[in-house]
């Protein structure tokens, strides 16, 4: 039951918010330092999509270098282009095999 009367309160803030015109503030600010000389300044990267890693900007597929990951990307990979394969496979064929049914008078 609190947690209904939590959510009302969230509503009802968010609509009186809107009536007066605010808006919510959205991410832009990280709270990092843009300056390199800052000790808590942190490069610009990206992450290795298997192991999560920090990897450069400029790396492409978008792993680090270990062996694990390259084969993890490559297995994910041929899994994508059959999932690609198949989402277009399938409904010819069942739009195939419909058009076949009244092609043939049944």
């Amino acid at each position: 039951m609190a947690n209904k009367e939590k959510l009302a309160d969230q509503i009802r803030a968010n609509a009186e918010m809107a009536k007066r015109g605010e808006q919510k503030r959205k991410g832009g600010k990280t709270g990092l330092p843009k300056s390199a000389s800052s000790n808590a300044y942190v490069a610009p990267h990206r992450h290795c999509t298997v192991c999560q890693c920090p990897i450069s900007l400029k790396r492409d597929p978008p792993i680090c270098g270990e062996t694990k990951c390259e084969e993890e990307y490559a297995s994910r990979e041929r899994q994508r282009k059959r999932w690609n394969i198949l989402l277009y496979v399938a409904p010819g064929i069942m739009v195939g095999a419909f058009a076949l049914q009244i092609v043939m008078g049944g």
